[in-house]
């Protein structure tokens, strides 16, 4: 297999057999063996087991195992414990760049993989206004602030977020392409994903548990490939949102990195992309 960021060849990393505690059997079906391969070059690690599945039987596996969590079968305070926290100052990072003038008002915004429209309803809420639109591919609308699929037109949206998507993406199939193809080409996109140096070669991280949903696994490097092939011209990162920010427009990115005297936070800037997080990507109570 050959790694879609740069080309190269990917080799075997590991295997993750579940068992059957972890196999959420009702949801999941009776997978339970996934094999992983990394890039020799830039360290993408993918799931060859998901990568590899038709697209179809995918989606299925993927909607399943989101429905697992939304059914309270997965426990989201295990599966991810700051997620409620990290959602509030994320909204307080945007509303902030809003208030502040820096994003726009009358931008053309799509939260991409919404969900069930968390962080876009707090946004909301707290600007007294739809400024971020939601939209979901594999859910249904909840409320007339989703983006039907005729609305979600290519290189229309001068903004596009997107929390906990990246992992989910099959690179071999274009998706990393398709979203980022949203945005206008002087626009931009802010990035929440797990983003490390190095990627365990772990089979019990706590980034594939309880089930090993995510397909596509980010090193800095892979993510500066992609950042560089995309156009995009400055880069910002918001430490305690733990969001990158992505600009194809020069001089967007320079007037936020000149008013961050302005900002709240702990900012990082560089014209390449802001590769901050050097160390083991495992969680402190491990």
């Amino acid at each position: 297999m050959k790694c879609f960021v740069c080309g190269e060849e990917m080799t075997p990393y590991f295997e993750k057999k579940l068992s059957d505690k972890e196999n959420f059997a009702e949801y999941l079906g009776k997978l339970d063996n996934f094999e992983y391969v990394r890039c020799e070059n830039c360290g993408l690690v993918v799931s060859k087991t998901l990568y590899e599945m038709p697209r179809e039987e995918w989606s299925k596996f993927s909607y399943n195992a989101h429905k697992a969590l939304f059914d309270g079968v997965i426990d989201y305070k295990i599966l991810d414990p700051s997620w409620f926290e990290r959602l509030e100052i994320q909204t307080n990072m945007f509303v902030e760049l809003v208030n502040l003038g820096i994003f726009k008002d009358d931008w053309r915004t799509m939260d991409f993989g919404a969900g069930d429209g968390k962080l876009a309803n707090k946004i909301n809420e707290r600007l007294k206004k739809v400024w971020l639109k939601k939209f979901d591919e594999y859910m249904e609308p909840l409320d007339e602030n989703y983006l039907t699929k005729e609305e979600a037109t290519p290189q229309s949206f001068d903004f596009l977020v997107s929390t906990s998507v990246f992992e989910h993406l099959l690179g071999n199939q274009g998706d990393v392409e398709k979203v980022i193809d949203f945005i206008k080409p002087n626009g931009t996109m802010a990035l929440h994903t797990l983003i490390c140096e190095e990627v365990p070669q772990d089979p019990n991280w706590f980034y594939l548990l309880p089930v090993p949903v995510h397909c596509t696994l980010w090193t800095n490097k892979a993510m500066s490939i992609t950042f560089k092939k995309f156009g995009f011209k400055g880069c910002a990162y918001n430490l305690d949102a733990q969001m990158w920010l992505f600009f194809r427009d020069k001089n967007l990115y320079l007037e936020l990195k000149n008013r961050k005297n302005e900002l709240t936070g702990s900012y990082f800037f560089s014209e390449n992309f802001v590769d901050y997080w050097k160390i083991k990507p495992y969680r402190k109570n491990k």
